[in-house]
């Protein structure tokens, strides 16, 4: 018998394919390695999941690092998502993938930005703007 997993997540997330063509620009704190623009895969409250192809990954992504999201292409009502410090908390880089995966997380991020977010992600889960829903809680 298995039992049912407990919810651990914070926070409710949207998803994203790569065809939705969704893409986030961040910053690297160590301005010597310039920008990087990744494909976002799941958006919350709390943070950021990203996949990149291999071949793109000329700035050698790592765990730790800190990175400044500067736009999101590809959507509409999330422009106002600019200049927020993220780290990044986990990296996956599988031989057998075509993709680096890595999560950010964002970082002192103001209270009013936690709401404009919140709004956004309710108003996707509740179908008043896009056409995916969410399940799981970042």
């Amino acid at each position: 018998m298995v039992e049912a997993a407990e919810e651990k997540r914070k926070f409710h997330r949207i998803f994203f394919s790569l065809v939705d063509g969704v893409a986030g620009t961040f910053t690297f704190a160590n301005l010597l390695k310039g920008t990087v623009t990744a494909y976002i895969i799941n958006l919350s409250e709390g943070g950021v999941g990203l996949v990149l192809p291999k071949e793109k990954n000329e700035k050698k992504i790592e765990k730790g690092e800190t990175l400044v999201l500067t736009q999101i292409n590809g959507i509409q009502g999330l422009e106002a998502l600019i200049n927020i410090e993220t780290e990044i908390k986990w990296v996956l880089d599988n031989p057998s993938l075509e993709f680096l995966g890595f999560g950010c997380e964002f970082l002192r991020m103001p209270e009013s930005m936690h709401a404009y977010l919140r709004s956004c992600i309710d108003s996707w889960c509740s179908g008043k703007i896009g056409s995916r829903s969410t399940r799981g809680r970042y």
